[in-house]
């Protein structure tokens, strides 16, 4: 999906429920609100934003089974009308990306940023990020 096509389709009503998801979070430095703001104003930079908990590991060494512990998590603060992510995943692409992230660390203070590639990165080509501009921001706040 082009650049062009984006602006003209608007933000979907996934895509806006996890937007407003964000726009409860205050959670050290991050401030769901002024996101949110600022994401929709620079809606021509990305494809889609996925705010969510930093999972822990979610199997213990020694037994295999899985472990819900981030999900239980959000699942306790729903009950108060709270949401606690600390992490935001944003698809863009190599063009866009440098202006994304320069906007990025001038306003919202991440305590981490990485990108991933569809080249590089298998977690990418797993999940069928298979064009080779594609690329996912990593934002995580402590």
């Amino acid at each position: 999906m082009g650049t062009e096509e984006r602006q003209s389709e608007g933000i979907n009503t996934i895509q806006g429920l996890h937007l407003e998801l964000l726009r409860h979070v205050q959670y050290n430095s991050l401030d769901g609100e002024r996101v949110v703001s600022d994401l929709l104003e620079w809606c021509d930079l990305w494809y889609s934003v996925l705010p969510v908990r930093m999972p822990f590991c979610p199997f213990k060494p020694d037994d295999g089974h899985y472990h819900p512990y981030s999900e239980l998590g959000m699942l306790r603060h729903a009950r108060w009308n709270s949401w606690i992510g600390d992490t935001l995943y944003i698809w863009t692409n190599d063009n866009s990306l440098p202006l994304l992230r320069q906007r990025i660390e001038e306003r919202w203070e991440p305590s981490e940023i990485g990108v991933f590639s569809s080249e590089a990165d298998a977690e990418m080509q797993l999940e069928a990020f298979h064009d080779k501009h594609d690329r996912v921001l990593f934002l995580w706040w402590d």
